[in-house]
């Protein structure tokens, strides 16, 4: 089972149990795969639906609403892979005065004031947009939520206004053939939706797995840093001791400074050892800037004497 399927399969179980709430839903239903088609001088509401779990909760919607049924159907397709849905047809007689006392139209532009109104029905009216038409990626792989809507841009346009005043969720709209898409791909405001729908167990595998991404990252950052880091020092390491044994062979380390030419001993002793560890080493006990200043005249000898740069690390 997908992931989406695993969405929708939490859905369906949510108890009903508010008549209002309910409504909202089943107007998420409409607004998002609702359409008219007329058969025998009839007017028909169909629902085509591409989830078995979608299916069922829509059945249980009419059944807690007294919606009657004209017809269920039951689809499979096999041509890809094994999909399971179908649709649920209504006389359109027999549910116009519930979309008409909600101010919903199939083709309309606005927001039932339902659900505007109050974020327990909008969070209904917003599962019943996902169950009718929506997707989303396993976390694991990835942050995508979408819906796809079979209605006007105007409509599209104010649900994604709404989702961002009145709950400061961000989300994007493209075209897609003859329908609209809705999508979310921040992990913040696709836990923020899907918590305003009622998917808590969902919510629970998303966090889990935000926080696994984000430890990984942070882990990966580290080892980043501490590569380069490591890369740094070593190539450091290696240009110290090239200018130290290019002053050997052409000069000679006992003509050096004291200071220098104890410092650069230490270092052909014991070449992977940091400035600070090198410091400790010294008597008296030197400080890591210190280290470093004597290596700079060093290299600043050995570039004078010429061919440091040529020079390959041994």
């Amino acid at each position: 089972m997908s992931f989406s399927e695993n969405v929708k399969e939490e859905l369906y179980h949510l108890p009903l149990e508010d008549s209002a709430e309910a409504k909202a839903e089943f107007f998420g239903f409409v607004k998002s795969r609702g359409a008219l088609r007329i058969r025998s001088n009839n007017t028909f509401l169909v629902i085509p639906l591409g989830s078995i779990s979608s299916l069922k909760r829509l059945y249980l919607l009419s059944k807690f609403l007294d919606l009657s049924l004209f017809e269920t159907q039951v689809k499979e397709t096999l041509r890809f892979k094994h999909v399971r849905g179908g649709e649920i047809i209504y006389r359109f007689s027999d549910v116009e005065k519930l979309l008409k006392m909600a101010k919903i139209s199939i083709t309309g532009d606005s927001l039932p004031p339902l659900v505007k109104k109050d974020p327990v029905y909008f969070g209904a009216f917003v599962r019943g947009l996902f169950l009718a038409g929506g997707s989303i990626v396993d976390p694991s792989k990835g942050y995508h939520l979408e819906v796809i809507l079979d209605t006007t841009r105007e409509f599209v346009e104010r649900l994604k206004a709404h989702l961002w005043s009145a709950f400061n969720i961000k989300s994007g709209i493209v075209t897609v053939r003859n329908h609209f898409k809705l999508y979310l791909k921040s992990s913040r405001d696709i836990i923020e939706l899907l918590s305003l729908m009622g998917a808590f167990r969902v919510v629970a595998v998303l966090q889990k797995a935000v926080e696994v991404r984000q430890i990984r990252s942070d882990v990966s950052r580290t080892l980043n840093f501490l590569t380069a880091n490591a890369n740094k020092s070593g190539q450091a390491m290696a240009r110290q001791v090239k200018a130290i044994r290019l002053i050997e062979e052409k000069i000679g380390l006992d003509r050096l400074p004291e200071d220098l030419r104890k410092i650069a001993e230490l270092r052909l002793e014991y070449e992977d050892l940091s400035l600070r560890e090198l410091g400790e080493l010294m008597d008296p006990p030197m400080s890591k800037s210190a280290v470093y200043n004597r290596f700079k005249k060093i290299i600043k000898i050995a570039e004078s004497l010429g061919g440091l740069d040529e020079m390959p690390v041994l």
